[in-house]
């Protein structure tokens, strides 16, 4: 990674601006620190594609030297968070309709057999919380709250596999979640709260039942369409920030 000049040949957005990076929990190294806070701004949104990077904002807003954000940049560019431009530096990466497909589809088929195995190990209670998280999604899409919505959403999935016997699995779930979270929360895909309600409700119908190759299908239609929405958010807000 090429460090940023200290001047700027063409505009560009400037981040972090003060207070976008909200370090949360308790961290072994400042790499560590830097890693997690930018991780997180970026897939929350707070940081958005084509935002600048620059080393000394980030190493000021976390108290930090230049050496852990170097460290930190280094990691995420590895993971395709951000890239490096001449003469610019660090950016915030793009998000590509093709890429979120993919993406979703990967999720699909990897949340759905991460469920598929999480079934026969539910219990009772798991069951009343599915029921329970159903509920509050009702409300959520009755008053289309956004917001909550996306928190519950996440709650019910997480709920559908956290008996997965598979660490791989699992591990594999939390890292295309990461990717998902960014987009759910950058290109929302409005207008699909109801449908996704009742999409929701067939799993958790299955998973009652201990019908568990429902339970694979029905998550996997589900994200499917899921990647389509999102995907189409995605186009549609490229298009209209587009000249023409």
């Amino acid at each position: 990674m090429t460090p940023e000049p200290d001047t700027e040949p063409r505009p560009r957005p400037t981040r972090p601006a003060p207070g976008t990076l909200r370090p949360a929990g308790t961290f072994t190294t400042k790499r560590e620190l830097v890693y997690a806070s930018l991780r997180d701004a970026i897939q929350s949104g707070r940081l958005r594609a084509g935002d600048r990077l620059i080393i000394s904002t980030i190493a000021s807003e976390l108290g930090v030297s230049d050496v852990p954000v170097r460290e930190a940049l280094f990691q995420l560019e590895a993971e395709g968070l951000i890239e490096s431009e001449p003469h610019v530096g660090a950016t915030v990466s793009g998000l590509d309709p093709v890429e979120v497909r993919d993406v979703y589809l990967a999720s699909a088929i990897v949340e759905g057999a991460a469920a598929a195995l999480a079934v026969p190990k539910m219990s009772n209670d798991d069951h009343r919380k599915l029921e329970e998280t159903l509920n509050e999604l009702e409300s959520a899409v009755a008053a289309n709250d956004v917001e909550a919505l996306a928190g519950l959403d996440q709650h019910l999935h997480r709920t559908l596999y956290a008996r997965c016997p598979s660490a791989h699995l699992l591990m594999l779930v939390e890292q295309l979640w990461a990717t998902k979270e960014r987009v759910r929360t950058a290109y929302p895909a409005r207008g699909r709260g109801r449908a996704s309600q009742l999409e929701h409700q067939a799993i958790v119908a299955a998973v009652t039942r201990g019908d568990t190759a429902s339970v694979e299908t029905l998550i996997r239609d589900h994200l499917r369409r899921a990647g389509i929405a999102r995907s189409a958010a995605l186009e549609t807000d490229g298009e209209a920030s587009s000249p023409h």
